[in-house]
């Protein structure tokens, strides 16, 4: 039974008691949060670097791997943050966050960890200090947190950080510096989600030099408004600086091609679609089945007129009863399996002509290692991101892996392969005590080295699961192939 906020806080509290319950709430999570962190250390603990021998040369991690590898992380074995992940169903980046956390907090932040258990700290205070201390010596963090922590229950996030950077920059004058640095070698690009269809391009870089494009981009802008523009010039600014990133207008350069999957349930291609028709998926991008039958006429799917230049289109026809990927096919396919523009065989006297296709299925399997380009085409379709559980690498950026290895049985065939990053390739293929299981249905069930199980499923799936995977033997030993 769903519990009432009623049920939890009366009417009859006073507002000192509400006062009361807010202060033991803080902490409480304060101190959950200390103990959380306790936990995760002591397992990183137990998985040390020296598990990764295992691995031999080839199931080592890359130099870019190691490079991002944060350096309170060193000594504990590479397949622990996915592990941690796993464990708490969330994402490696969050994964990895919480393991420095941890281990800076039962090590060089002791005296935090301690405030932060006895609910003299919040969460958001004592990151300011992982943030702040996290690279600097044991020493020097023992001397600013003898001088902020007394102080810091009644100072304020924003306060707690200046009196933090004043006190490093005391004891340590190259903290700024390398800070700094450090910061610059983390710069990326990055999208992010915002409004409806829209989305928000994130370029890092050294203040004075993003300082200098904001205000290019504003002069060109203020251009295009004196040229006659009328729109806001919030969107004259956003339009000026997508148009420099890809300079539309310059000729010179070889046209960027383009390939565009559309998922969508077979009924929502009908001319006749009722409107609560399940929806179609553009790249990631959720459209309605009127939307989805605009793009396909728009881009011509029946090959009445030229495919779109320098691009091709993919259409992945789905289930609509699981959401499960049936097929992948080209414009030329669909027509081909549709029957249209099929040279017709006379038929005996008597019967109608036939106007059926083939119709359209999964590639068939090989007898090679190597996936064919169709079976390539259906898993990177069909999984759209690594199947690893809290992982969204794309596919272009991941392996076509044999669940069941290949060198043990394990076909060539789309209900045996399945999208993996390198990352998660190797610690599936060489990582000690992980389980891999792909069943039937498509769904992956993964096994960590503490027992932990989590199942993934395609991400078109948006109908009722299928019953739970049978249970898998606890008392036999673990197979790091997933066979």
């Amino acid at each position: 039974m769903p519990v009432a906020p009623a049920e939890v806080v009366s009417s009859a509290d006073s507002e000192l008691d509400l006062v009361a319950d807010i202060w033991s709430t803080d902490a409480h999570i304060a101190r959950e949060y200390a103990h959380q962190a306790a936990v995760i250390a002591e397992l990183a603990r137990r998985r040390r670097r020296e598990r990764d021998a295992a691995f031999g040369e080839r199931g080592g991690p890359g130099p870019d791997a190691v490079a991002a590898r944060p350096a309170a992380l060193a000594d504990v074995s590479d397949d622990f943050v996915s592990e941690l992940a796993v464990i708490r169903g969330c994402g490696e980046s969050e994964a990895s966050r919480l393991a420095v956390e941890a281990l800076l907090l039962t090590t060089k932040l002791t005296p935090t960890w301690g405030a932060l258990y006895e609910g003299r700290l919040t969460i958001r205070k004592a990151r300011i200090l992982l943030d702040l201390l996290g690279d600097t010596t044991d020493d020097v963090a023992a001397a600013v947190q003898s001088t902020v922590l007394p102080g810091a229950a009644d100072c304020p996030p924003g306060r707690l950080g200046d009196r933090t950077r004043y006190h490093l920059y005391r004891h340590d004058a190259a903290a700024r510096e390398r800070r700094r640095r450090q910061a610059e070698r983390r710069a990326d690009v990055h999208v992010e989600r915002t409004a409806e269809g829209l989305g928000r391009l994130v370029i890092e870089g050294p203040f004075p030099l993003v300082v200098a494009a904001r205000d290019a981009i504003g002069t060109y802008a203020l251009f295009a408004r004196n040229d006659g523009y009328t729109e806001p010039i919030g969107l004259l600014r956003a339009t000026v600086a997508l148009d420099l990133l890809l300079r539309p207008w310059d000729t010179s350069r070889p046209p960027v091609t383009a390939q565009l999957t559309i998922h969508a349930a077979i009924p929502a291609l009908r001319p006749d679609a009722p409107a609560e028709a399940p929806p179609a998926e553009v790249d990631g991008t959720w459209i309605s089945a009127a939307q989805c039958r605009q793009v396909l006429a728009e881009l011509d799917l029946l090959g009445l007129g030229p495919p779109p230049p320098g691009g091709s289109v993919h259409v992945a026809l789905d289930d609509p009863a699981t959401g499960r990927t049936v097929a992948v096919a080209t414009r030329a396919e669909l027509r081909r399996a549709a029957g249209i523009g099929r040279r017709r065989s006379r038929p005996p006297a008597g019967a109608a002509p036939s106007t059926d296709g083939p119709g359209l299925g999964p590639p068939p399997p090989t007898r090679g290692y190597r996936p064919t380009a169709a079976q390539r085409r259906l898993v990177t379709t069909r999984d759209r991101r690594c199947r690893m559980p809290g992982c969204t690498r794309r596919p272009g950026r991941c392996d076509i892996d044999h669940v069941t290895p290949h060198a043990d049985g394990g076909p060539t065939a789309c209900a045996n392969l399945c999208c993996l990053c390198r990352r998660h390739h190797r610690i599936k293929t060489f990582a000690r005590d992980w389980t891999f299981t792909l069943l039937p249905d498509g769904r992956l069930v993964v096994r960590t080295p503490a027992g932990v199980t989590r199942t993934t499923s395609p991400p078109g799936w948006h109908h009722d699961p299928p019953p739970d995977p049978p249970e898998l033997d606890e008392t036999a030993p673990p197979d790091p192939h997933g066979t």
